[in-house]
């Protein structure tokens, strides 16, 4: 697929794909729900639950930064065979045992019925290790509108066939086979798009290349699911149900936009960093100021409306998230910088890095949450969690990055700019909005405040780093090493990954 276009003109094409996918599979999967939960019983929707909790966990491990590494490397034809062998052996080992221990792990999560489920849906590790390959080659090209193709493939597959069998009576294990046929159809799909097929061969050094890149990257990964769930763990037992009900719809109002910045950030990030090579060092900064300006300003306004929005969506008896939603606000908006650090560092190879990284988060945040739960309940926790993203993760990455010789002072500043204005946006807006009459009233005109205040004391400054993050992308840089026909030439295809798109 040869690509004329600037690199920051194909960036820009993946991000409104991305975004676009991410919106429609979104959406698809709210509507999805609803009819679904009209047809089953709440029975068989809380045993489902567990299964795909086990599967979601396990799918963290399935993928061994297999994806990542061939999407980073520039000798991408080499790899392709090693990497088709490691996901063949990792997804289908984990297939087997996932479906052997389904019943243990089903009684482990307290729903002995979610075995059936369980099992089925170790299926997915088996296609995601086959799926790798032409998975990596859409995300190296950008290609987030074939991308887009298959995953609308796969919602679509999944749906017309849970919905068949639940219509039959077969609704907990229908919402299971569809998740898998569902998924089988997507890879399938891109295969096709990138016409290749599956073809095996084997390297020990680049095995061993891949695994020492790899492995750091799967303990990441489940080190994030540790991390997205020790404050709930934490705030349930010691506050109590309730404090856990107030606090987990704060955090998932918190994840609307950072979600969709996020995952359409995720899908390019790495690479457009390992595209520009050996600039990807100057464009760091450049790239994150306009980044970090956007969810900047995003967790801003969700803090400034947090009340609005849960009282008016959710209704008054939820009006305590209200306070835990302002400070998890703040977390999302660093979650996704990280996100990009991530990245960034994986372009060039530094996964034990982020490893480390998440490892000194986890430590640090454990105990942080530990006395936040204790001092102030669902808020204690969210403003713990804040404290310990800025303090710790935060300068954790640029300490990392100083060690790569990166401009960390104009990183910091980058970063230091956005997040002071919104702080500050957001307390004007705060104090316009208990000044006036009428609760709605002033928690719109609090928010208006806030956007006008943000703007006004950044515009001036982002305009310019746009500028210079265009600039920065286009610069000469070592473009992919396969063409089209390369890639259907070489061993093309098992490894792991793909989520699935229904849920």
């Amino acid at each position: 697929m040869a690509e004329h276009r600037p690199l920051s003109g194909q960036v820009a094409r993946a991000l409104r794909w991305s975004t676009t996918g991410t919106l429609v599979v979104r959406l698809g999967n709210l509507g999805l729900g609803i009819v679904v939960a009209r047809i089953v019983s709440p029975e068989e929707f809380g045993l489902y639950a567990i299964a795909l909790t086990v599967q979601s966990v396990v799918m963290a491990l399935a993928d061994l930064g297999l994806s990542a590494d061939l999407i980073r490397s520039p000798d991408f034809a080499r790899r392709t065979g090693p990497v088709a062998v490691l996901g063949l052996v990792t997804g289908g080992s984990l297939t087997v045992a996932a479906a052997l221990s389904a019943p243990a792990l089903a009684t482990a999560m307290g729903g002995p019925g979610a075995a059936g489920p369980i099992a089925i849906l170790a299926g997915t590790f088996l296609l995601a290790g086959i799926g790798v390959v032409p998975f990596a080659t859409l995300q190296r090209r950008l290609d987030q509108r074939g991308l887009f193709r298959s995953n609308a493939i796969d919602f679509g597959v999944g749906a017309v066939v849970t919905l068949v069998l639940a219509a039959l009576g077969h609704g907990l294990i229908g919402l299971a086979v569809g998740r898998v046929a569902g998924q089988a159809c997507g890879v399938a799909t891109q295969f096709w798009l990138t016409r290749s097929v599956p073809r095996l061969s084997w390297d020990k050094t680049v095995a061993r290349s891949v695994l020492a890149f790899g492995l750091p990257v799967a303990a990441a990964n489940l080190l994030s699911w540790v991390l997205l769930s020790v404050d709930r763990v934490v705030l349930g037992n010691t506050a109590g149900a309730v404090a856990l009900g107030y606090y987990v719809l704060a955090a998932n109002i918190s994840t609307w936009p950072m979600t969709l910045v996020g995952q359409a950030l995720r899908s390019v990030t790495l690479p457009a960093f390992s595209r520009v090579g050996e600039h990807a060092r100057a464009a760091l900064v450049p790239l994150v100021g306009p980044v970090w300006w956007t969810v900047a300003g995003a967790a801003a306004m969700l803090a400034a409306l947090a009340h609005p929005v849960v009282v008016l969506v959710y209704g008054e008896r939820w009006e305590p998230a209200v306070q835990v939603l302002v400070p998890l606000a703040a977390v999302g908006a660093v979650r996704v910088i990280a996100d990009v650090l991530a990245g960034y560092l994986y372009a060039l190879g530094r996964s034990r890095g982020v490893l480390v990284v998440q490892a000194v988060w986890l430590v640090a945040l454990v105990p942080a949450v530990v006395v936040g739960a204790r001092a102030g309940g669902g808020v204690g926790v969210g403003v713990a969690q804040a404290v310990v993203a800025v303090v710790v993760l935060v300068p954790a990455y640029l300490l990392l990055l100083r060690r790569s010789r990166d401009e960390v002072g104009a990183l910091a500043r980058a970063l230091a700019v956005p997040g002071l204005a919104a702080v500050c946006a957001v307390l004007t807006g705060m104090f316009v909005a208990d000044r006036v009459t009428g609760e709605l009233l002033g928690d719109l005109l609090g928010g208006a405040t806030t956007l006008v205040v943000y703007l006004a004391t950044t515009v001036v400054w982002v305009l310019p780093r746009w500028r210079a993050a265009r600039a920065a992308l286009d610069q000469p840089g070592d473009e992919p090493s396969e063409t089209p026909a390369e890639v259907a030439a070489a061993p093309a295809v098992p490894a792991a990954r793909t989520r699935g798109t229904t849920s």
